[in-house]
C-alpha cells in the first residue's frame, strides 16, 4: 500500500467514500465520483500503483452506473405497458429532467430524472395518441396504461439505484485493492 501519512491517498480515499455515499443519496455523481478520485489518484503518483487496467475497470464501472439511470427507467415504463412513443418520451424526458433539475431548477438530478421521465412516458403516450387521431373513447382505458407504465418509470429507477449500489461498491473494492497490491 502506498505511504499512509500521504494526504493524496487520504483525499483520494475520502472523495472515493463520498462517491459511495452518492450512490444512494440524490444529487451526489456515486461511482463516477470514485472513477475520477482514482483517476487524479493515479495521476498524481505516476500511474505507479493505480495502473491503466485498473481505471479502465473503473471507467467501465462508471459508464455502466450512468447508463443504468436512463436504461432501468426506460425498461421499467415498457415493462409496465408503455407504446414506443411513451418509452422514447420517458427516456427523453429522464434526459431532460436530469439535465435541468441539475443545472437549472435546483431539484437535483435525481428528482429531475424521475419527474422528467414520468412526465415523458405521459408526453410521449399523448402525442402518439394524438398522431393515430384517437378520441377518448377509442382509448379504451389508455391513461390507466400510461398511468401504469409511469409506475414502472418508478420501478425502473429502483432497479437503477441498485445497480448504482452495487457498482459503487463494486468500485471502491477495486480501487481500495490496487491500493493494497
Amino acid at each position: 500500500m502506498a505511504a499512509t501519512d500521504d494526504p493524496v491517498l487520504w483525499l483520494s480515499l475520502a472523495t472515493a467514500l463520498v462517491g459511495l455515499v452518492g450512490s444512494v443519496v440524490p444529487g451526489l455523481p456515486g461511482v463516477p465520483l470514485i472513477f475520477l478520485s482514482a483517476l487524479v489518484y493515479a495521476y498524481l503518483t505516476g500511474f505507479e500503483v493505480v495502473g491503466a487496467a485498473t481505471l479502465a475497470l473503473l471507467g467501465l464501472f462508471a459508464a455502466l452506473a450512468l447508463v443504468a439511470d436512463f436504461a432501468a427507467t426506460a425498461y421499467g415504463a415498457r415493462r409496465f405497458g408503455a407504446s414506443r412513443w411513451g418509452t422514447a418520451g420517458g427516456a427523453l424526458g429522464a434526459l431532460l429532467g436530469a439535465l435541468l433539475g441539475a443545472l437549472l431548477l435546483g431539484v437535483g438530478a435525481i428528482p429531475g430524472l424521475i419527474l422528467g421521465a414520468v412526465a415523458g412516458v405521459f408526453a410521449g403516450e399523448h402525442l402518439r395518441r394524438r398522431r393515430q387521431g384517437m378520441t377518448p373513447e377509442e382509448e379504451n382505458g389508455g391513461w390507466r396504461r400510461t398511468s401504469r407504465a409511469a409506475g414502472g418509470v418508478l420501478v425502473g429507477y429502483v432497479a437503477g439505484a441498485v445497480a448504482q449500489v452495487l457498482l459503487a461498491v463494486l468500485s471502491l473494492a477495486v480501487f481500495v485493492a490496487a491500493l493494497l497490491v
